[in-house]
């Protein structure tokens, strides 16, 4: 018997048997990066639109680039707000030279924005916080950031050092006619960027001069 072993185990190291159907083959290996996954939908989409109704105690609306900040005391009763982030600068207001900035190849819009109410004053000026800016990395080109502000009468254009990332503004009323939604009163922001040797240039074309922050007519 133990001949029969050793005879046996000597036959498979001198490799007979390899002409047998399935002698010799390997088996395939499982790699894991080839194996079906479950497909991942990504990140759910921000949000565009937020709709609130505030009292007298205050609260925050937030959109990705802005929030409202509704402090405690702004308001006497309860009263409903709309904030939504907008994906071009509405027709209405009605769009002119202070926009030339949208023509440049180069500008960068960084967020544009409508806040809508049915109160148009308040007892404490509300905030809204606005980003402007990426975080300052010193050098490379100049880029002016410009916060143009539509509220019903005309557009009021603030500029905002490249250093600073946000920008905060008070506000007390807002504008009849600004709103949407069947609100009567808001405001609309928009939030641009470009090198500011482009603004220069596109003003001069125009005939215009360029104030730092806009371009004037002569």
């Amino acid at each position: 018997m133990i001949w029969l072993v050793l005879l046996l185990g000597l036959m498979a190291l001198l490799g007979f048997g390899k002409d047998r159907p399935g002698a010799g083959l390997k088996l395939p290996q499982l790699e894991s990066a080839s194996m079906p996954t479950a497909q991942s939908s990504g990140p759910p989409a921000a949000p565009r639109v937020v709709e609130r109704r505030i009292d007298s105690q205050g609260a925050t609306l937030r959109l990705p680039g802005i929030q409202v900040i509704l402090p405690s005391g702004a308001l006497t009763a309860s009263v409903r707000f709309r904030l939504e982030r907008l994906q071009a600068v509405p027709t209405s207001p009605p769009q002119d030279e202070v926009f030339f900035i949208q023509t440049l190849p180069e500008r960068e819009v960084v967020g544009i924005y409508r806040l809508s109410s049915s109160a148009t004053n308040f007892l404490k000026p509300l905030q809204i916080r606005l980003q402007v800016n990426p975080p300052y990395r010193p050098g490379g080109k100049s880029i002016r950031s410009v916060v143009y502000i539509w509220d019903g009468r005309g557009y009021i254009s603030i500029q905002v050092p490249s250093t600073r990332e946000t920008f905060t503004l008070n506000r007390l009323e807002l504008g009849l006619g600004a709103g949407s939604g069947g609100y009567p009163a808001g405001l609309v922001l928009v939030v641009l960027r470009a090198p500011e040797e482009s603004l220069r240039q596109e003003c001069r074309a125009r005939g215009g001069r360029w104030t730092g922050s806009s371009c004037e007519r002569r």
